[in-house]
């Protein structure tokens, strides 16, 4: 819920059209009143999208700088599942009324006539989402802490545009991140005004979790276990958000996976499905998915984000682990799985996997059971977390839990 404070300022900030003097790619950093540091990026310069960004921290600068970095036209279906649930940022922006929810259009309307304000018009209606990783754009949860940092970075943009009243852009030192700058200018606020100041900027490097395989019973099995053949292995975000029944007040995620697919037959093995980022889990679920069937003597990543993870495990295991810097099956593997998932709001009737959804809860038990095995691992480890419809969820879980 926004409050009349947050409202207030983005009609404030909205008024001053910051972005007609600034690049999205030119940020300026604020000294938030929690000790963080948050980095700010203006957008509406080129006219289609209106806002003010705040990324908090070391995370919050990375998942910015990796926006600004990518090639966009360079990635696969994986990494670009990857790069949209990596931002880890506060937006303020200014969207048109059909663009927002009823309860966000409930909110700025109770606002509008509160205190006399007329909200019309296109680009002009406030909207407050947070941005964590792995997780859907979200309301700020009624968080006291999210309130206050957007609330000092509007305030902050609002005292900057005055300013370059009597300065330009360049000599407050604001530069191109394409200029790879050193420091951007730092606003904080003191005695009562803010004044500008200079940080250095954090490392934009992303280091991926590389976690310790510490079973050392299942290492020791896995070891002593037969070998054949190699997989290539990736990651990805499955495009369907899903939401915990127990923290409903939460941002739904979308789930991790891991895939593989068998080189020598083609065939992509079950995918390891979690419900978050815990590295140790998904790599403890990759190992229980080869001891329980094949095991591979080598496996190819061509992905840092799945190497890193699997480094310490295949070491462990007596798996050569090999990063190369193409894969030869895994991405249409991976496109098929994430556009079988995939949620399209313009015809969501037409979409292939709604019509195989459809399909499935139809069946009835003896229709389920014959199907072929490789699709039932998948649908359940899809149903273990929770991302198929509940009423085949429960089915697929009560079928076929004793062969899992």
């Amino acid at each position: 819920m926004a409050t009349d404070k947050m409202y207030e300022l983005a009609l404030r900030y909205s008024n001053a059209k910051l972005w007609d003097l600034m690049y999205d790619d030119e940020p300026f950093a604020v000294q938030l009143s929690d000790g963080e540091i948050g980095y700010c990026s203006v957008m509406g310069r080129m006219g289609d999208h209106y806002a003010l960004g705040l990324y908090v921290g070391d995370e919050g600068y990375q998942s910015y700088r990796q926006i600004l970095d990518t090639d966009f036209d360079a990635l696969d279906d994986a990494a670009m599942s990857h790069l949209k649930a990596s931002q880890s940022c506060l937006i303020c922006s200014f969207e048109d009324k059909e663009l927002l929810s009823p309860p966000e259009l409930a909110e700025v309307k109770r606002f509008s006539e509160a205190h006399g304000k007329r909200i019309r018009g296109r680009n002009a209606y406030p909207q407050f989402l947070k941005h964590s990783p792995g997780r859907m754009p979200w309301p700020f949860d009624f968080s006291a802490l999210d309130e206050q940092r957007i609330c000092q970075a509007l305030e902050a943009a609002i005292a900057l545009k005055r300013m370059l009243r009597q300065h330009s852009p360049e000599e407050l030192g604001f530069r191109s991140m394409q200029e790879d700058p050193a420091a951007v200018p730092l606003l904080v606020y003191e005695q009562g005004r803010w004044v500008v100041k200079y940080t250095p900027l954090p490392s934009a490097e992303i280091v991926y979790p590389a976690p310790e395989f510490d079973n050392e019973v299942l290492a020791a099995h896995l070891r002593r276990k037969q070998k054949n053949g190699g997989w290539e292995c990736g990651t990805a975000r499955l495009p369907r958000p899903v939401r915990a029944e127990e923290h409903e007040l939460e941002a739904p995620y979308f789930p991790f996976v891991l895939i593989a697919v068998d080189l020598e037959s083609g065939y992509m093995l079950q995918p390891v499905v979690t419900d978050g980022d815990d590295a140790g889990e998904i790599v403890n679920g990759f190992a229980q998915l080869l001891m329980e069937g094949t095991a591979p003597e080598s496996i190819f990543c061509a992905e840092e984000r799945c190497f890193w993870l699997l480094e310490d495990f295949c070491a462990k295991a007596g798996i050569e682990l090999v990063k190369v810097g193409k894969t030869v099956l895994l991405s249409d593997a991976v496109s098929d799985l994430l556009d079988h998932m995939a949620t399209y709001d313009e015809d969501p009737e037409q979409m292939e996997m709604e019509q195989l959804l459809d399909t499935l809860i139809q069946m009835d038990d003896h229709e389920l059971r014959e199907l072929p095995q490789e699709l039932i691992d998948m649908l359940f480890s899809l149903a273990a977390t929770n991302a198929l419809p509940e009423a085949l969820s429960s089915r697929i879980k009560r079928l076929f839990r004793a062969k899992q």
